[in-house]
């Protein structure tokens, strides 16, 4: 499941043109086969926790690559298109914020420049990283988006996944594996 996202996730990256390269950040063995998979490069992190890898790879983008900004993309949003990332992009000046869909975590951060603020991810990091970029002296921008607000933390999550991720590889595997049925996602959606 969690290859069948990240793919996902990168495959999107790889057709977005708004982006001018793609950095991914691992330190896993795989990273680099996925990597290859979708010609980006990958930066080995030493860092204990996400805020500390967000932090390294954003200092290298800017040292080695040049990059005048960064947009921090997590693995578990596989319903995000080249579209929804050009909605982020598309008026960022400083610091640009994407919640989830109940405004607790932070599902996409861009800097610009890198590390313009503090990165404060815990799983409830949407309020602490608007309080960090004013404590930055930078007012946030904030994008609400169905398809970034949708991160596979709970069962819950995945179910509405599982409704929604038809011909991605998620949804492939979410059927082929029987998670669908499992979670009931062939049930005809309710309102929400």
């Amino acid at each position: 499941l969690v290859l069948a996202m990240i793919r996902d996730v990168l495959d999107t990256l790889a057709q977005c043109r708004a982006l001018s390269g793609t950095l991914l950040v691992s330190r896993d063995a795989q990273a680099f086969e996925l990597a290859e998979e979708f010609g980006m490069d990958v930066f080995e992190e030493s860092a204990t926790d996400l805020s500390g890898a967000v932090v390294q790879s954003g200092t290298y983008a800017q040292r080695q690559r040049e990059a005048d900004g960064t947009l921090f993309v997590p693995g578990d949003v596989p319903l995000i298109r080249p579209r929804d990332v050009v909605a982020v992009l598309d008026g960022h000046e400083q610091v640009t914020l994407v919640p989830d869909a109940n405004d607790i975590g932070t599902n996409a951060a861009a800097s610009s420049p890198p590390n313009a603020f503090e990165y404060l991810f815990d799983g409830k990091s949407f309020r602490p990283h608007i309080a960090s970029a004013r404590r930055a002296g930078i007012e946030p921008r904030v994008v609400r988006n169905a398809a970034w607000g949708l991160d596979v933390d709970t069962v819950d999550e995945l179910a509405v996944v599982a409704q929604r991720a038809s011909g991605t590889r998620t949804g492939r595997f979410l059927e082929s594996s029987g998670i669908s049925a499992r979670l009931g996602a062939n049930r005809p959606s309710q309102s929400r």
